[in-house]
C-alpha cells in the first residue's frame, strides 16, 4: 500500500473511532491526512470506498486471531490471546461500536461480521472442551454449558465498548475487559486450573485493579 493510501486509512480509522462512522465526511478525512479531497477521491472514489479498504485491512488482522487451530496451551497463552483482542477492539471501535450502521449501510461487510462471530465462539468452545481433557477445566454441568459460556464471553468481548460507552467509563481499559472474560472462568476452574490460575492470571488481573 503506498504512503497516500495509509494516510488516508489512518485518518478515516482515528476520525470513525471518535465521530462514529455516520458523522465523518470525505473532507474530514482528506484534512486529517493532510490532503485535498481531490487526492483522496483519486485513491477512493467514497467514504465506501475506504469502509471497504479498512474492511479488507481488519480481516488480515483478525483472521489469525481467529484460527480454530490457535494453541493456547496454557492459560497464560489466551490470556495473551485476550490483549490482542482488546487491541482490536480499540484500534478498530467503530467496527465494534457502529454495529446497526454497519449493518444496514455495509450488509457484505455485516455478514463478513457474522462469520467471525462464529468463528470466535467456536474458538473458544474448543479451547474450553481441550481444557476439560487437560483437566484445567471441570467437566460441563449439561449439555452446551461451554457452548453458552463461550457466547457469553463472545457477547462481553463484542460488546465491551458499548457497554462503556453507556455507562460513561474510559474506553481503553485492558485491565477491566480481562476482568470480565477471565471472572466467567474462575467457577469452572479445576483444582488444577486454579492453582495454574492462581500463579499466573490473578496476579494480573489484581495489578489492573491498582
Amino acid at each position: 500500500m503506498n504512503s497516500t493510501k495509509s494516510k488516508i486509512l489512518t485518518a478515516a480509522i482515528k476520525l470513525f473511532n471518535q465521530s462514529g462512522l455516520v458523522n465523518v465526511r470525505l473532507q474530514q478525512i482528506a484534512d486529517e491526512a493532510g490532503i485535498s479531497v481531490g487526492n483522496l477521491a483519486y485513491h477512493y472514489y467514497s467514504k465506501k470506498a475506504i469502509v471497504i479498504a479498512l474492511d479488507e485491512q481488519l480481516e488480515n488482522e483478525i483472521t489469525p486471531l481467529l484460527s480454530i487451530d490457535h494453541n493456547f496451551p496454557y492459560l497464560i497463552d489466551f490470556d495473551n490471546h485476550l490483549s490482542e483482542y482488546y487491541f482490536l477492539l480499540k484500534n478498530y471501535s467503530f467496527y465494534f461500536l457502529d454495529f446497526l450502521e454497519i449493518e444496514r449501510a455495509y450488509p457484505a461487510i455485516h455478514k463478513k461480521r457474522k462469520i467471525y462471530i462464529n468463528q470466535m465462539i467456536e474458538q473458544i468452545n474448543k479451547w474450553m472442551l481441550l481444557n476439560i481433557s487437560k483437566g484445567i477445566l471441570k467437566d460441563e454441568l449439561q449439555e452446551n454449558h461451554y457452548k453458552n459460556t463461550a457466547h457469553t464471553i463472545w457477547m462481553i468481548i463484542t460488546f465491551w465498548l458499548t457497554q462503556q460507552q453507556i455507562v460513561g467509563e474510559e474506553l481503553d481499559g485492558e485491565g477491566s475487559f480481562k476482568i470480565m472474560i477471565w471472572n466467567q472462568f474462575l467457577p469452572l476452574l479445576s483444582k488444577t486450573g486454579w492453582l495454574e490460575c492462581e500463579a499466573i492470571i490473578l496476579p494480573q488481573l489484581k495489578y489492573y485493579e491498582h
